[in-house]
């Protein structure tokens, strides 16, 4: 129970629950976890203490990872951080909301889905 889905989609690792078999891995069609082989290089001092789940402390070595798209600057009404550093060049909203960026992004230029073929139902377009 390492890994659940939030109510708003995404798919987020609780590492403390985590004990790092990397079945996850080996599961996820898309390529998107990653395995943290050695002690993190960021003293735990650098650490941001508003960290997804994992408080003010590093990341744990031995445990799988993955982009949670900023979950705790989501849940203060933040946008993730790649969206404010990108100029525009990525774009994060709600596909629910007809009148959201992404959706008239979307409707707009042509995008497509990695594997969607697969029934997983994935919600990162790509604009091609």
């Amino acid at each position: 129970k390492a890994t659940w889905q939030e109510s708003d989609g995404i798919v987020v690792i609780d590492s403390d629950w985590c004990i790092g078999c990397r079945c996850c891995m080996s599961a996820c069609p898309y390529g998107a976890r990653h395995f943290n082989w050695a002690e993190p290089g960021l003293p735990a001092d650098q650490v941001n203490p508003d960290m997804h789940v994992l408080g003010n402390r590093p990341r744990p070595k031995g445990v799988v990872e993955k982009c949670n798209f900023c979950a705790e600057r989501l849940a203060v009404g933040k946008e993730p951080r790649c969206v404010e550093v990108s100029n525009g060049i990525i774009a994060f909203g709600d596909l629910g909301d007809p009148e959201s960026t992404v959706r008239k992004l979307l409707a707009s230029n042509y995008s497509i889905r990695r594997k969607q073929g697969l029934g997983t139902g994935p919600s990162v377009y790509y604009i091609v």
